[in-house]
């Protein structure tokens, strides 16, 4: 056995293993950048974009929004150039500043973060025909992910698993673009057992790194670096942050989970959406409700959403609030609702879970 040829790599790896920690030692951490500078780097990229780039405007029929074709429009971004033969194609940059009720429109949002009021550019290609969306929502749609360079780093290409997502848990400018839709107003199921959402929001939104990852992104994409969009929106959620059993986005109505003050009706510090007695008469909020739920109609199982839906909207009680539709394996639904019981205070209804001098305890 030759113990040269062993004891020449165990000396060399020696010598880099210590070299290395010695080397690593010295190494000084690089200070994350100062985030305005930033912004206006990512600004300034984000508007050469749209005098650069084009959407294909021309498969979808701006004249019937509601035309069935859209419903399977999907954004495509590209460069404007002589090569390609797209030159004579409009920008995206001339869709801003559009009269009210035009589209296609690119809109401005300000979004303040990290004391920084950032342009969150919205897209609309169709706003939404269905419901609205909080940000205190759960939220199901077809989305890319990508960068001004065209490289993608997240996409979910049909409703599956992971959705709906909870809305607190995306980054700051996917949220706030995605309130600017409305859900679908229902779906086709078609013959090859495939599914097209009717009248959904579409659009994209364009965001500077600082409503993103910013200094920390995925493994996939460089730090700072700005982040693109593409949006179907199809459905939403209510949550319970609390599970007091009243909906997060009714017991904060604006969604601004900056200003939580504004919403807190004992004043304990604790915005009402994560306080489980709301105001403070010692009985919890989900003992001051009533939570209900319907299998059928009084005579037949629900075997679809809509019928279940159909109920609510013909026999709610006008203090009873729409909580969920559940699927059940056997193919049939079950229809959750919440009773809210209030009383009258100086000519003003107030629900009894908001008021601390009423303490009845439903069972």
């Amino acid at each position: 056995m030759n113990l040269r040829k062993f004891l020449i790599p165990t000396l060399s790896l020696f010598f880099v293993v210590f070299s290395c920690t010695d080397e690593e030692d010295d190494i000084v951490p690089i200070a994350t950048r100062e985030r305005q500078e930033v912004y206006d780097e990512n600004e300034e990229d984000i508007l050469t974009y749209f005098e650069t780039h084009f959407f294909n405007y021309e498969d979808f029929d701006f004249a019937d929004a509601n035309n069935p074709a859209n419903n399977e429009f999907t954004i495509v971004l590209d460069t404007i150039s002589i090569g390609n033969g797209t030159s004579d194609k409009t920008p995206i940059i001339n869709y801003l500043n559009q009269a009210e009720g035009v589209f296609p429109r690119l809109d401005i949002k300000i979004v303040n973060q990290d004391d920084i009021d950032y342009n969150l550019y919205i897209l609309k290609i169709r706003a939404g025909e269905g419901d609205n969306i909080s940000p205190l929502d759960a939220a199901a749609m077809i989305y890319t992910g990508l960068t001004p360079d065209g490289t993608i780093f997240d996409s979910q290409v049909n409703i599956g698993l992971g959705q709906p997502f909870d809305l607190s848990g995306v980054v700051a400018g996917f949220r706030e673009g995605i309130v600017e839709f409305k859900t679908s107003t229902g779906f086709t199921e078609n013959a090859d057992g495939s599914i097209t959402y009717n009248n959904h929001g579409i659009g994209a939104v364009f965001m500077q790194s600082g409503l993103g990852y910013f200094a920390d992104p995925p493994s996939s994409i460089d730090q700072y670096v700005p982040l693109f969009f593409k949006l179907n929106v199809i459905s939403r959620s209510n949550t319970d942050y609390d599970g007091d059993g009243i909906p997060s986005h009714l017991e904060h109505p604006d969604g601004d989970t900056t200003d939580d003050d504004e919403d807190d009706t004992d004043e304990d510090s604790f915005a009402n959406y994560i306080d489980n007695d709301d105001d403070g008469d010692g009985v919890l909020t989900a003992d001051e409700i009533e939570q209900k739920e319907y299998e059928d109609d009084g005579t037949n199982q629900f075997m679809s959403k809509a019928e279940a839906q159909a109920y609510f909207t013909a026999n709610a009680a006008t203090d009873e609030i729409f909580i969920s539709i559940e699927a059940e394996q056997d193919g049939t639904y079950i229809l959750h609702t919440v009773v809210v019981p209030a009383t009258m205070v100086n000519g003003v209804s107030i629900p009894n879970y908001l008021n601390s001098d009423i303490t009845t305890e439903l069972e």
